[in-house]
Protein backbone atom coordinates (compact mmCIF):
# COMPACT_ATOMS: atom_id res chain seq x y z
CA UNK A 1 0.00 0.00 0.00
CA UNK A 2 2.97 2.32 0.20
CA UNK A 3 3.17 4.82 -2.64
CA UNK A 4 6.61 6.32 -2.20
CA UNK A 5 8.99 6.87 -5.11
CA UNK A 6 11.09 3.99 -3.78
CA UNK A 7 8.19 1.50 -3.71
CA UNK A 8 7.23 2.61 -7.24
CA UNK A 9 10.77 1.87 -8.42
CA UNK A 10 10.51 -1.58 -6.88
CA UNK A 11 7.38 -2.22 -8.94
CA UNK A 12 9.17 -1.27 -12.15
CA UNK A 13 12.13 -3.49 -11.27
CA UNK A 14 9.75 -6.46 -11.02
CA UNK A 15 8.86 -6.22 -14.70
CA UNK A 16 8.13 -7.99 -16.99
CA UNK A 17 5.93 -9.96 -14.59
CA UNK A 18 5.10 -7.75 -11.61
CA UNK A 19 2.45 -8.93 -9.12
CA UNK A 20 -0.97 -7.33 -8.76
CA UNK A 21 -0.21 -3.99 -7.19
CA UNK A 22 -2.21 -1.26 -5.43
CA UNK A 23 -0.90 2.26 -5.64
CA UNK A 24 0.23 4.88 -8.14
CA UNK A 25 3.08 3.04 -9.85
CA UNK A 26 2.78 3.41 -13.63
CA UNK A 27 1.17 0.32 -15.13
CA UNK A 28 0.01 -1.25 -11.84
CA UNK A 29 -3.09 -3.42 -11.96
CA UNK A 30 -4.94 -1.68 -9.09
CA UNK A 31 -4.27 2.04 -9.48
CA UNK A 32 -5.54 4.38 -6.78
CA UNK A 33 -7.33 7.07 -8.78
CA UNK A 34 -8.79 9.20 -5.97
CA UNK A 35 -7.79 12.79 -6.85
CA UNK A 36 -7.87 13.72 -3.15
CA UNK A 37 -5.46 10.97 -2.12
CA UNK A 38 -2.57 13.32 -1.30
CA UNK A 39 -4.75 15.23 1.19
CA UNK A 40 -5.87 12.09 3.07
CA UNK A 41 -4.42 10.77 6.31
CA UNK A 42 -2.34 7.68 5.59
CA UNK A 43 -4.86 5.34 7.26
CA UNK A 44 -7.85 6.66 5.31
CA UNK A 45 -5.81 6.70 2.09
CA UNK A 46 -4.76 3.10 2.50
CA UNK A 47 -8.32 2.11 3.42
CA UNK A 48 -9.44 3.81 0.20
CA UNK A 49 -6.85 1.85 -1.78
CA UNK A 50 -8.24 -1.38 -0.33
CA UNK A 51 -11.77 -0.27 -1.13
CA UNK A 52 -10.88 0.50 -4.75
CA UNK A 53 -9.08 -2.83 -5.02
CA UNK A 54 -12.24 -4.63 -3.88
CA UNK A 55 -10.63 -5.94 -0.70
CA UNK A 56 -12.59 -3.81 1.81
CA UNK A 57 -15.91 -2.68 0.28
CA UNK A 58 -17.10 -0.71 3.33
CA UNK A 59 -13.68 0.72 4.27
CA UNK A 60 -13.82 3.81 6.51
CA UNK A 61 -12.46 6.56 4.28
CA UNK A 62 -13.97 9.72 5.81
CA UNK A 63 -11.72 12.15 7.66
CA UNK A 64 -10.70 10.63 10.99
CA UNK A 65 -12.76 7.45 10.55
CA UNK A 66 -10.05 4.84 10.02
CA UNK A 67 -9.19 3.19 13.36
CA UNK A 68 -5.66 2.63 14.61
CA UNK A 69 -4.16 -0.76 13.77
CA UNK A 70 -5.20 -3.65 16.01
CA UNK A 71 -1.97 -4.91 17.56
CA UNK A 72 -3.61 -6.87 20.39
CA UNK A 73 -2.39 -10.14 18.85
CA UNK A 74 1.06 -9.34 20.26
CA UNK A 75 -0.08 -9.92 23.84
CA UNK A 76 -2.94 -12.37 23.29
CA UNK A 77 -2.80 -15.04 25.98
CA UNK A 78 -0.52 -12.97 28.25
CA UNK A 79 -1.53 -11.70 31.67
CA UNK A 80 -1.27 -7.95 31.09
CA UNK A 81 -1.08 -5.55 34.05
CA UNK A 82 -3.37 -2.54 34.27
CA UNK A 83 -1.10 0.49 33.64
CA UNK A 84 -3.22 2.61 35.95
CA UNK A 85 -2.70 0.20 38.87
CA UNK A 86 1.02 -0.45 38.54
CA UNK A 87 3.09 0.27 41.64
CA UNK A 88 5.43 2.37 39.52
CA UNK A 89 3.73 3.27 36.24
CA UNK A 90 5.82 3.06 33.07
CA UNK A 91 6.37 6.08 30.85
CA UNK A 92 7.98 5.34 27.48
CA UNK A 93 10.30 7.90 25.90
CA UNK A 94 11.24 7.81 22.19
CA UNK A 95 13.97 10.42 21.69
CA UNK A 96 15.29 9.02 18.42
CA UNK A 97 14.16 8.62 14.85
CA UNK A 98 15.56 8.17 11.37
CA UNK A 99 19.22 9.18 11.28
CA UNK A 100 18.69 11.23 8.11
CA UNK A 101 15.71 13.14 9.58
CA UNK A 102 17.27 14.98 12.51
CA UNK A 103 14.81 17.83 11.94
CA UNK A 104 12.10 15.52 13.32
CA UNK A 105 13.83 15.20 16.71
CA UNK A 106 13.16 17.24 19.82
CA UNK A 107 16.47 18.18 21.52
CA UNK A 108 17.69 15.51 23.91
CA UNK A 109 17.80 17.81 26.94
CA UNK A 110 14.01 18.12 26.66
CA UNK A 111 13.57 14.37 26.97
CA UNK A 112 15.99 14.32 29.91
CA UNK A 113 13.96 17.01 31.68
CA UNK A 114 10.70 15.14 31.04
CA UNK A 115 12.33 11.95 32.37
CA UNK A 116 13.27 13.83 35.53
CA UNK A 117 9.73 15.16 35.96
CA UNK A 118 8.28 11.68 35.46
CA UNK A 119 10.67 10.08 37.96
CA UNK A 120 9.84 12.79 40.45
CA UNK A 121 6.15 11.93 40.13
CA UNK A 122 6.67 8.22 40.81
CA UNK A 123 6.82 7.03 37.18
CA UNK A 124 9.53 4.85 35.68
CA UNK A 125 10.91 6.49 32.51
CA UNK A 126 11.85 3.81 29.96
CA UNK A 127 13.78 4.88 26.86
CA UNK A 128 13.02 2.88 23.72
CA UNK A 129 14.61 2.78 20.28
CA UNK A 130 17.07 0.85 18.18
CA UNK A 131 20.73 0.11 19.00
CA UNK A 132 21.72 3.30 17.21
CA UNK A 133 19.83 5.27 19.87
CA UNK A 134 21.55 3.68 22.87
CA UNK A 135 23.82 6.70 23.23
CA UNK A 136 20.75 8.93 23.55
CA UNK A 137 19.30 6.61 26.20
CA UNK A 138 22.56 6.51 28.14
CA UNK A 139 22.66 10.30 28.21
CA UNK A 140 19.13 10.44 29.61
CA UNK A 141 19.85 7.69 32.15
CA UNK A 142 23.05 9.47 33.17
CA UNK A 143 21.03 12.54 34.06
CA UNK A 144 18.08 10.63 35.52
CA UNK A 145 19.33 7.45 37.25
CA UNK A 146 15.74 6.26 37.77
CA UNK A 147 15.32 5.92 33.99
CA UNK A 148 15.79 2.58 32.22
CA UNK A 149 17.48 1.97 28.87
CA UNK A 150 15.56 -0.47 26.67
CA UNK A 151 17.11 0.54 23.35
CA UNK A 152 18.04 -2.34 21.07
CA UNK A 153 16.21 -4.84 23.27
CA UNK A 154 12.73 -4.92 21.75
CA UNK A 155 11.40 -6.19 18.46
CA UNK A 156 8.25 -4.63 17.03
CA UNK A 157 5.89 -7.06 18.74
CA UNK A 158 7.67 -6.53 22.05
CA UNK A 159 7.39 -2.78 21.61
CA UNK A 160 3.63 -3.13 21.18
CA UNK A 161 3.48 -5.08 24.45
CA UNK A 162 5.37 -2.27 26.20
CA UNK A 163 2.91 0.20 24.69
CA UNK A 164 0.03 -1.79 26.16
CA UNK A 165 1.72 -1.75 29.58
CA UNK A 166 2.63 1.93 29.57
CA UNK A 167 0.67 4.63 31.36
CA UNK A 168 2.18 7.29 29.10
CA UNK A 169 4.51 7.75 26.13
CA UNK A 170 6.32 10.83 24.84
CA UNK A 171 8.24 10.78 21.60
CA UNK A 172 9.13 12.18 18.21
CA UNK A 173 7.18 11.51 15.05
CA UNK A 174 8.68 8.09 14.43
CA UNK A 175 7.40 4.61 13.67
CA UNK A 176 7.64 3.24 17.23
CA UNK A 177 5.32 5.99 18.50
CA UNK A 178 2.65 4.90 16.00
CA UNK A 179 2.94 1.35 17.31
CA UNK A 180 2.94 2.41 20.96
CA UNK A 181 -0.14 4.62 20.48
CA UNK A 182 -1.95 1.82 18.62
CA UNK A 183 -1.20 -0.48 21.55
CA UNK A 184 -3.08 1.90 23.83
CA UNK A 185 -0.52 4.11 25.58
CA UNK A 186 -1.70 7.72 26.02
CA UNK A 187 0.88 9.46 23.84
CA UNK A 188 2.33 12.91 23.31
CA UNK A 189 3.82 12.98 19.80
CA UNK A 190 6.09 15.81 18.68
CA UNK A 191 5.96 17.08 15.08
CA UNK A 192 8.19 19.55 13.28
CA UNK A 193 7.61 21.20 9.91
CA UNK A 194 9.14 18.06 8.37
CA UNK A 195 5.80 16.22 8.44
CA UNK A 196 2.11 17.05 8.63
CA UNK A 197 0.13 15.48 11.50
CA UNK A 198 -3.07 15.91 9.48
CA UNK A 199 -1.65 13.31 7.11
CA UNK A 200 0.48 11.17 9.39
CA UNK A 201 -0.34 11.55 13.10
CA UNK A 202 -0.71 8.32 15.12
CA UNK A 203 -4.25 7.30 16.03
CA UNK A 204 -5.37 6.47 19.55
CA UNK A 205 -5.30 8.51 22.75
CA UNK A 206 -2.87 10.99 21.23
CA UNK A 207 -1.94 14.63 21.74
CA UNK A 208 0.08 16.19 18.94
CA UNK A 209 2.40 19.11 19.67
CA UNK A 210 3.84 20.86 16.64
CA UNK A 211 6.58 23.43 16.20
CA UNK A 212 8.19 24.21 12.86
CA UNK A 213 11.54 23.93 14.65
CA UNK A 214 11.37 21.47 17.55
CA UNK A 215 14.24 23.29 19.24
CA UNK A 216 11.69 26.00 20.06
CA UNK A 217 9.25 23.60 21.73
CA UNK A 218 9.29 24.25 25.48
CA UNK A 219 9.62 21.45 28.00
CA UNK A 220 6.76 22.84 30.06
CA UNK A 221 4.42 22.60 27.06
CA UNK A 222 5.27 18.92 26.65
CA UNK A 223 4.85 18.38 30.38
CA UNK A 224 1.44 20.09 30.43
CA UNK A 225 0.33 17.89 27.53
CA UNK A 226 1.52 14.80 29.41
CA UNK A 227 -0.37 15.87 32.52
CA UNK A 228 -3.56 16.40 30.51
CA UNK A 229 -3.28 12.85 29.15
CA UNK A 230 -2.27 11.19 32.41
CA UNK A 231 -4.18 12.54 35.47
CA UNK A 232 -1.87 10.65 37.84
CA UNK A 233 0.82 13.18 37.02
CA UNK A 234 -1.38 16.00 38.27
CA UNK A 235 -2.48 14.12 41.39
CA UNK A 236 1.15 13.46 42.32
Amino acid sequence: LQTSAHSNRIFQLLRPGPPRWSGIAWGCTLPHRNPARDAMHTLERQADQLKEAGVWPDAPTGVGTAPPPDVSWTWRGMAMPDPAKAARPIALLAPGGAAHRLDKRWPLHGFAEIAGFLAGHGFEPVVIGGPQETELAQTICGRVPAARDLTGRTDLAGLAVWGAKAALAVGNDTGPMHLIAAAGAPSVVLFSAASDPALAAPRGKVTVLRADDLATLKTEDVWFAAQALQPALVAA
